[in-house]
């Protein structure tokens, strides 16, 4: 490089003329460091080309993607372990610089020349390419800007590489104090070993604009500040001033005061809602709040040594810093058949909340301690178990600080959360083993692993070695094993090969659960297969159950028609037994009857009133006169039909039925009063002809008995005068008053005989008929008779 200044001209940032796009070369080529920034923008067609602004006040708004501090700590120390600066220690320092609290990085690695330092304090260009496993970490070009604005306000850049030396300012305050309208950058440079710079007008504007805005006030301060660099041969100094503070007070952000050997963050969050609801401790996870801690677990394998205030931090290989170690293996299908191996072990941190998943990228962490499978229930199951996976299937955030959640992401988590169960199930007994046996007790770490501080190699030490009896600075010949303690030496191989086959324990707890799972179903097909058969049963029972209660039904249904039939036959077999005695009762009278007649025949009738009535009691015979016989077959037309009596249920009775006659019987209705019946009926009967009367046409002619015994049987007795006169001679016995009448003779005396034989007989006949009425003693059957006797069907004729 010439000895004249390169690159002392106040750049605008992100000028168009000044881009160098990543696809002009390739990332294996050699990149020409000579190459001058043009010094005027370039005419095109007689016309400016119009240059990207960008506005101040971007340098704030980028920095707020870094919602935690550390991370924008992480940020600067990636810079360093990336390949293309590759330093090998990174100090980091609080400093007191002109009366200003500032933050310091340092670095031992490759330095920068102007054009690159140009790039650095630009936005979007990284040209980082992998040197050897050595994958770079910074992918957007953005981490510088947004890291050291998030600390602080200004940061000036010092770098010193073997002929040059630069210096280059980013700083919001100079910017406002000018009132820019983009982001504009000093940049002066030295030539080595002269420490020379050519004199322009644009190189004392850039020393002024440094001098006047920064903390270091003469051009003597800066060039010291990069002399103190000389001692590393190459490097470079990041110092970030007006530091953040507290919104709610005026403190710092981060505390150097609480611990002199360490970067506090008291304000981080003491709760992450995102990752589990379990019971919070009274702080936050140590490594949230300690620098120390969180630089010490940075790395998955660390390869540089990082000193903090002045002592070295002792980092960890997590991985190996586990007990009952066991790999797993993840082989989705959209890699392509690449196993992703996952490390699980017990973690050996006296912290409580130190444990779950450690997924790192490209060798740097971005999620610390997720909480996967059974450590996102709430009880003890999966705590102390840690799970370490390098990710590098998988998208970071711009931060640095999580994963983009896509489908990759969630599939991996969920499988990731299973093998850590199955880890759990087979080194502590399945979910319903406590995990306070294990959690009581720190746990000591498989194998002892030391990093060396000259060639930063990393060495398993012999069993009986702990950590704390290792010094602060190891070497490789302190290592006990003589194959592996002089730095020439290789590291000693992983086995990470046999580790992607499979995974490295049998998983018997989980095949023992399977086959449980099996038994379980085995036996509840079984028991299925019982209450079915049960089931089944059942519902046969029930089927027959419920067949004879619609049976019953049914029958109940149909007891009153069933019972009513019965009655019915009953009431029809009781008719027809009384029909058969009446027709025998009937015959009996009938033969009584003519045996009357034949006697009425031969003997005079003394009183007209006992012959009416014995002719209305004997009607219903048939008289043995021929010309009786002629007779009563004109008068009457129903004398020798069927009596049929209306009782008061409504149905109708035979009571003397003629197997003759084919013709509509007479009802004689019971149920009417038989006064009120002679009433309604005397009109609706028809008139009697003048022979048909038997008052107003007397006999005249007595030429014999039997002719005289026909006419009187014709004759329809008075009703009335028999009722009378029965009164009349009943109130005559009673009053012991004789009667007129002829003198009794011996055919009277055996016409009264007969005639209570005859009185007794319709009595008794009577009681058959209805044995529960009360028809009263044989001599009243004449009021009886006479009672039923007006219930006589209107229609015939003659009112029989």
């Amino acid at each position: 490089m010439s000895s004249t200044l390169s690159g002392c001209r106040l750049f605008p940032l992100l000028d168009a003329k000044y881009r160098i796009p990543k696809k002009s070369q390739g990332f294996g080529e050699k990149r020409n460091s000579e190459k001058k920034l043009p010094r005027t923008p370039q005419f095109s067609g007689g016309k400016f080309s119009t240059s990207i602004k960008v506005s101040p006040d971007y340098l704030h708004s980028n920095s707020t993607s870094h919602t935690w501090a550390f991370s924008a700590v992480a940020e600067l120390i990636d810079n360093a372990y990336d390949p293309d600066v590759n330093a090998s220690e990174l100090w980091i320092d609080k400093r007191d610089i002109n009366g200003k609290v500032c933050l310091t990085f340092t670095d031992n690695g490759n330095g920068l020349v102007p054009e690159k330092l140009h790039k650095m304090l630009s936005f979007g260009y990284c040209e980082k390419v992998a040197v050897g496993k050595h994958q770079p970490i910074g992918h957007y070009g953005n981490g510088f800007k947004s890291g050291s604005m998030r600390l602080g306000k200004d940061a000036i850049v010092f770098s010193r590489k073997q002929d040059v030396m630069s210096v280059g300012l980013l700083s919001q305050t100079y910017l406002k104090a000018i009132k820019a309208e983009t982001i504009l950058v000093p940049i002066l440079s030295w030539n080595l070993p002269d420490k020379s710079h050519r004199v322009t007008t644009e190189s004392k504007h850039n020393l002024t604009a440094i001098c006047n805005h920064s903390i270091f006030k003469t051009e003597k301060e800066l060039l010291s500040e990069l002399e103190s660099l000389e001692k590393l041969g190459t490097g470079t100094r990041i110092i970030i001033y007006n530091l953040t503070k507290n919104e709610n007070s005026n403190n710092l952000e981060l505390d150097f005061l609480s611990d002199r050997l360490d970067i506090r963050n008291p304000e981080t969050h003491l709760i992450d809602y995102s990752t589990i609801n379990r019971a919070v401790h009274d702080k936050s996870p140590e490594y949230k709040v300690s620098l120390r801690e969180y630089c010490s677990i940075l790395y998955l394998k660390p390869r540089m040594k990082i000193v903090l205030r002045g002592k070295k931090v002792k980092t960890k290989m997590i991985s190996k810093s586990l007990s009952e170690t066991e790999t797993d293996v993840y082989k989705p299908t959209w890699l392509n058949g690449i196993a992703v191996p996952i490390k699980f072990g017990f973690t050996s941190s006296k912290h409580p909340e130190d444990y779950g998943m450690m997924l790192y990228h490209k060798n740097r962490l971005i999620r610390a301690y997720d909480k996967v499978g059974y450590q996102k229930q709430p009880n003890e199951l999966g705590v102390g178990v840690v799970g370490v996976a390098e990710a590098t299937f998988l998208t970071p955030t711009h931060n640095k600080q999580d994963f983009s959640r896509d489908d990759k992401y969630n599939a991996f988590i969920t499988n990731a959360g299973s093998k850590l169960n199955d880890y759990w199930n087979e080194k502590r007994g399945g979910s319903n083993a406590s995990a306070s046996s294990s959690t009581q007790k720190v746990v000591s770490p498989d194998w002892l692993w030391a990093q060396c501080d000259n060639c930063l190699k990393w060495r398993r030490l012999p069993t009986g070695f702990k950590q704390d009896d290792l010094p602060d600075k190891w070497y490789c010949h302190m290592n006990p094993d003589a194959a592996f303690n002089r730095c020439e030496v290789p590291e000693e191989p992983e086995d990470e090969d046999e580790a992607l086959k499979g995974p490295t324990y049998k998983k018997t707890f989980k095949k023992q659960q399977m086959e449980q799972r099996q038994r379980i179903k085995s036996h509840e097909r079984q028991q299925i297969q019982v209450k079915e058969l049960q089931l089944s049963e059942k519902e046969k029972r029930l089927q027959r159950k419920e067949m004879e209660i619609n049976q019953k039904q049914k029958s109940e249904s149909y007891s009153p028609i069933v019972s009513k039939l019965r009655e019915l036959e009953q009431k029809a077999a009781q008719q027809e037994k009384l029909i058969e005695a009446l027709h025998r009762e009937r015959n009996r009278q009938q033969a009584a009857s003519r045996q009357m007649l034949d006697a009425a025949e031969k003997i005079s009738l003394v009183n007209i009133g006992h012959s009416e009535l014995l002719d209305k009691v004997a009607r219903g015979g048939t008289s043995t006169s021929s010309t009786s016989r002629k007779n009563n077959s004109k008068k009457r037309k129903h004398s020798s039909d069927s009596i049929c009596i209306k009782t008061e249920d409504g149905s109708v009775v035979e009571i003397i039925p003629n197997p003759d006659q084919v013709q509509e019987k007479p009802v004689v209705d019971l149920t009417k009063d038989s006064d009120n019946e002679s009433e309604t009926d005397a009109p609706t009967s028809p008139k009697k002809s003048k022979d048909d009367n038997p008052v107003s046409k007397p006999s005249t002619s007595q030429t014999s008995q039997g002719t005289e015994a026909a006419d009187c049987e014709d004759k329809k007795p008075n009703i009335d005068e028999l009722r009378k006169k029965i009164r009349q001679s009943k109130i005559y016995k009673e009053q012991g008053v004789q009667t007129e009448g002829p003198t009794e003779t011996a055919e009277d005396k055996s016409y009264k005989e007969r005639l209570k034989t005859f009185q007794k007989n319709v009595h008794e006949l009577l009681h058959m008929i209805d044995p529960s009425k009360d028809w009263g003693g044989p001599e009243k059957i004449e009021e009886v008779i006479v009672l039923m006797m007006q219930h006589v069907d209107p229609s015939d004729e003659d009112g029989d």
